[in-house]
């Protein structure tokens, strides 16, 4: 059986960026479709957007297939949410994809009888096949139900030339509702082995796009008026060559005023100051380091692959140049002691950093990390718990260890906030100069009520991180 139209949804997340960006991989998806004349539509809930909204949507559009993309924190509410809507639309399709997917694979389906079909891994081949009505037993990275048992087709392999690939034009999204930043991919997977991040699970396979396709990208986006671009990807600086291509393309374009970024944490290993130059010169403004530790030793107990004499190069080389930086912490990783901590409250304040984010370290199935946790009996918070009402945002310990019990790690989070404060304050201080004015708009965004603003209402971030671009530009002229 063939499917001819195609709803795809972005459910309800209580995720850092929520509503603040288009989703990416349903943008990829999308793309997929309209290049293969499949009608879709889409719908981010994330905008505001109810239950009672996605179901009059599916009433109006009339979708064969409705796919929605799911993570494994608060999966349970995803759960409800698909039940709903098997109610409501028993003949509807469900098709569910996303890490939680990948990772969990037919667990999934046998967790919640609402889905039809699970999508593991990249989805756009697998669902152009599924759409296309070829049988689902043929299809690879797909799992179905066959004779009231869950099946699955086996792995698909990684797609090796991304430029294959159409990239996300977004032209059912509200784009209009989002701030007005590009996001780019210009890779895909990750070939390290951090003990807790389930990216190695999702895709430990690196590929990367040409140059020329990703600035393709960029373009097309700066000839419709954005100047604004966020390079999300987990490795965009793994191959230097590839980014000073990037960079000679980007020259070579003529595209101006700028406002470049790397937000998902970069690795400091493969920084130096010749590419921290050549990026400069080109419109990058704001570089995210994925730091996680303080010292050598808890790197290489967390297997990161990298030093601290290489991470203080790169942080001090951006400062030095005059890039936002921001340093991104976990919290509370095996052996890590108090003084542990203190390394990283050392690095934090040593350099004119703009951020610094400690994050609660949440042990994801089938990591390195929470095999350990549960090998050692250590969870404080059972999965099933704190999968669905913990987040790495929310400071409530899900583990301990000797090194660190319970009590030892609130008290460490509460120091931490307060850590993550002073840096804030610091940073506008620097932006706002010693006056009256920069020490009230200091005093003001140290404060918890700015942070929850901040982080509670996703329409301020949008005028907040606008207005960083325009200031960022207007510094160029």
């Amino acid at each position: 059986m063939s499917y001819e139209r195609v709803l795809l949804v972005n459910p309800p997340s209580r995720g850092e960026w929520r509503g603040i960006r288009p989703h990416i991989g349903l943008g990829y998806l999308a793309q997929t479709l309209a290049d293969r004349d499949i009608e879709y539509d889409v719908l981010d809930m994330n905008l505001g957007y109810r239950l009672k909204h996605l179901l009059k949507k599916i009433d109006k559009f009339k979708p064969q297939i409705l796919g929605m993309t799911l993570l494994t924190l608060e999966y349970r509410k995803f759960y409800r949410i698909l039940s709903e809507i098997k109610r409501a639309f028993p003949h509807l399709k469900i098709v569910v994809g996303g890490p939680h997917v990948t990772i969990m694979k037919e667990k999934v389906l046998k967790e919640c009888q609402a889905v039809d079909f699970g999508v593991t891994y990249e989805g756009e081949k697998t669902l152009i096949e599924l759409c296309e009505g070829r049988p689902p037993e043929k299809i690879k990275g797909l799992l179905f139900r066959a004779d009231g048992e869950v099946a699955y087709s086996g792995d698909r392999d990684f797609e090796a030339n991304l430029d294959k690939l159409p990239w996300p034009k977004y032209e059912k999204f509200e784009l209009k509702r989002y701030i007005p930043e590009a996001d780019i991919y210009s890779s895909r997977g990750c070939p390290h082995q951090c003990i807790f991040c389930p990216n190695r699970l999702i895709s430990p396979v690196f590929r990367a796009r040409s140059p020329e396709n990703v600035v393709d990208e960029m373009e097309y986006w700066y000839e419709r008026g954005y100047r604004q671009f966020n390079f999300d990807d987990d490795n965009f600086n793994l191959i230097k060559e590839r980014v000073l291509k990037i960079c000679d393309e980007i020259e070579k374009r003529g595209m101006k005023n700028l406002f470049l970024r790397c937000s998902n944490g970069i690795r400091a290993d493969r920084m130096d100051r010749e590419v921290l130059t050549r990026m400069k010169e080109v419109g990058f403004r704001y570089i995210a380091f994925g730091v996680d530790a303080g010292n050598d030793r808890m790197l290489q107990i967390v297997k990161k692959g990298e030093t601290m004499e290489q991470i203080e190069r790169a942080v001090k080389d951006a400062v030095e140049l005059g890039y936002d930086v921001k340093l991104l912490f976990v919290v509370g990783t095996p052996y890590e002691t108090r003084a542990d901590v203190e390394d990283k409250v050392r690095l934090s304040l040593k350099y004119p950093i703009q951020d610094v984010h400690f994050y609660n370290i949440i042990p994801y199935p089938g990591t390195e990390l929470f095999e350990w946790i549960k090998k050692n009996n250590y969870f404080l918070i059972q999965p099933e718990k704190y999968l669905n009402d913990i987040s790495c945002l929310n400071y409530v310990p899900v583990f301990d260890t000797p090194e660190l019990p319970a009590d030892e790690r609130r008290k460490v989070f509460r120091y931490l906030k307060k850590v993550q404060r002073k840096v804030h304050k610091q940073a506008v201080q620097r932006m706002m100069g010693n006056g009256l004015i920069g020490a009230i708009a200091a005093s003001v965004v140290a404060t918890s009520l700015f942070e929850r603003l901040f982080y509670g209402n996703f329409l301020v971030r949008k005028i907040l991180e606008h207005l960083r671009y325009k200031k960022a530009v207007a510094a160029l002229k």
